[in-house]
């Protein structure tokens, strides 16, 4: 199987100890090769991921598995270290490290000069490599993977990562993705973790064709307790894809920022209240900004979460159209009931089901939207009041 198969353990989360080294060897057997772990979610229980960590993943590593760590600055604290380095992944037997954002590119050469490195592919540009080859990262110890989403409908279209894809073999370097699962789908959302979007509630067995077809070169099972059929599902379903000889999809350039600054005009909603209105006056005529990882079914503005910061967002009764969805055009926004993600505000692009976690306050008219197709990874705009 020339695919790379992984699967997520996630120490100090939804699993006991005993559970993750049963999915490791389980997993082992099947012919698995990768184990993916995030050191930075906030709901870890922060005395068991320490001691669990040099434990599960040396034991992995006896195993043969090469072993992901996603780091941010947010792992120190949960981990308990002053600052992650190459020399503390090789203690705990992290043999690949993965940046998300706000990494320069002089460090993330210096960690592949010792370590392989993962880049976050659905943020990656051109720019960002060339960056790297002139900081003298070690090309051959690149690779790309990509985020998944566990807030649903903010995952990433088919077309966008096979282009990213694209962008990545043009230099070089392999790419990855992760597939949601049916079962143990993991905390805080269990409401999957895929990469893409149109793939959440899929079994990995039937996600598995596309999401090669997209260009992957491995994929990864990213729930905290995929079930045994499940693997040996997605081990056969690769096995049948690899034996067809499939291609993957041609693609365009990978897309760069749209330069141009849009303007939107909203109808804020009755129902939006006074917490509503406060979010509305945080937002109007400011620079605003698409997320540099397009969502397939919604505009997530990237400044959102830190602008509303500290704002009291109660949920409030959920207008949806009269076929019990939200419309494309919908302005809405994630209150307290959506934990993590309140303050997130997004622009609905295709019609969805309404959710007591999201309130809606407004919409923009209905010259507006096809403009909203303009809105492209990085795009600037400003939201203002309907005349």
């Amino acid at each position: 199987m020339k695919t790379i198969l992984g699967l997520s353990l996630y120490p100090g989360l939804d699993n006991t100890p005993g559970e993750n080294r049963r999915l490791l060897h389980e997993a082992a057997a099947l012919g698995f090769r990768r184990v993916f772990t995030s050191l930075q979610i906030p709901e870890t229980r922060a005395g068991d991921l320490r001691r669990e960590v040099g434990r599960l993943f040396g034991e992995a590593a006896e195993l043969g598995f090469d072993i992901i760590a996603d780091v941010s600055p947010a792992a120190c604290g949960l981990l308990g270290i002053a600052e992650v380095t190459p020399d503390w992944l090789q203690k705990a037997h992290l043999s690949t490290v993965r940046f998300d954002f706000g990494s320069e590119a002089d460090r993330i050469a210096a960690f592949s000069r010792v370590l392989s490195v993962q880049l976050n592919a659905s943020t990656l540009r051109q720019a960002r490599l060339d960056a790297l080859r002139r900081a003298g990262a070690a090309l051959s110890h690149l690779e790309g993977l990509h985020n998944f989403y566990p807030h649903p409908h903010t995952g990433l279209a088919a077309a966008y990562v096979a282009r990213q894809n694209a962008l990545l073999h043009r230099n070089g370097l392999r790419a990855g993705l992760f597939l949601s699962g049916r079962q143990g789908r993991r905390a805080p959302m269990h409401e999957g973790l895929p990469t893409v979007e149109a793939w959440r509630d899929l079994a990995p067995a039937r996600a598995a064709a596309p999401a090669l077809a997209t260009g992957c070169d491995f994929l990864i099972l990213s729930e905290s307790r995929p079930s045994r059929k499940e693997m040996e599902d997605l081990v056969a379903a690769v096995q049948a894809w690899e034996a067809e000889g499939h291609a993957a999809t041609p693609t365009g350039p990978s897309p760069e920022p749209a330069a141009a600054s849009l303007l939107f005009h909203v109808k804020p909603a009755a129902a939006a209240g006074a917490s509503g209105r406060a979010v509305l006056e945080m937002l109007w005529n400011r620079p605003l900004s698409n997320r540099p990882d397009p969502a397939a079914e919604c505009i997530r503005i990237a400044e959102s979460r830190s602008l509303l910061q500290g704002l009291p967002i109660p949920a409030a009764p959920v207008p949806p159209g009269p076929d019990g969805l939200l419309p494309a055009g919908t302005l809405c926004v994630d209150n307290e009931l959506y934990g993590r993600y309140q303050g997130e505000v997004e622009i609905v692009t295709v019609p969805r089901p309404a959710d007591r976690r999201t309130n809606v306050l407004g919409h923009l008219g209905p010259e507006a939207l096809p403009s909203l197709q303009a809105v492209g990874p990085g795009t600037s705009f400003r939201l203002l009041p309907e005349a």
